[in-house]
């Protein structure tokens, strides 16, 4: 089993998600099958060992703040501080990490969530990569090749300006029409947007919360949605209604 964790070097990382053996340098985030270092770099890990594989890291420009990979585990993304998504194909068999393509978001603006998704609805059947970005912006592209090449397809508005926002697809629904994401906001609400809506694609809004709302996340038959926000409240939002529950 493998492990990508992501790392930066500063003179007080403080460490957020997971801890591996690694060199000492501080972890921000982590997905199974890679991992990175406080070295500004993303590495590749095998979990039996704690032990990174040979050939399995990376060197990139900033802070890697979230990290993905495509269904077959063959394509990882990597997005970093200064606003860039990296591409990365992967050997599952032998650890290594090949650095394929970079694409800016948007340059200096943190880039702090990605999502991907092979297809999203019938009506929406393009591969997908859902990207957060501190330009009050939640961008959508297509995967146009097998290395992990980005093309734009459409971007939605939401309040994000500096903190580490997060979204997610939603779950495939068959009897529902369109094929939706959701993301958090800095404006205290949580955003749903129909990807195949041209004309007011926010189809809904949930208030609630008190403080930006950070992450979301559904159960997979989505008749439960949670939602975190700054202050550390979470809301289990249910499909009919909703419920609120206070975590410490």
């Amino acid at each position: 089993m493998m492990v990508v964790n992501c790392t930066w070097e500063d003179d007080g990382g403080t460490l957020s998600h997971c801890t591996l053996e690694n060199d000492g340098s501080a972890l921000s985030h982590c997905t199974w099958e890679g991992d990175g270092s406080s070295r500004s770099q993303v590495q590749v890990m095998n979990m039996s060992t704690g032990k990174g594989y040979r050939g399995g890291s990376s060197k990139v420009t900033g802070r890697v703040n979230a990290l993905t990979f495509d269904g077959s585990g063959h394509i990882l993304w990597a997005g970093d501080e200064r606003g860039s998504v990296y591409s990365f194909t992967v050997d599952v068999a032998t650890g290594k990490l090949t650095k394929t393509r970079r694409m800016t978001v948007s340059e200096g603006h943190p880039v702090t969530s990605l999502s991907a998704r092979a297809w999203i609805s019938r009506e929406a059947r393009d591969p997908c990569l859902l990207v957060n970005c501190c330009v009050n912006a939640l961008f959508l592209f297509r995967i146009v090749s097998e290395d992990g090449a980005l093309q734009l397809k459409r971007t939605f508005p939401i309040k994000q300006r500096s903190l580490c926002v997060k979204s997610t697809f939603c779950p495939l629904m068959s009897f529902r029409q369109g094929a939706c994401v959701i993301s958090g906001s800095e404006d205290m609400c949580v955003y749903f947007f129909d990807v195949t809506k041209e004309n007011k694609p926010c189809v809904n809004k949930l208030l609630g919360h008190s403080a930006p709302v950070m992450d979301v996340a559904f159960n997979c038959d989505e008749s439960l949605l949670a939602s975190c926000d700054a202050n550390g409240m979470v809301i289990i939002w249910k499909r009919e209604g909703k419920q609120a529950t206070l975590f410490i």
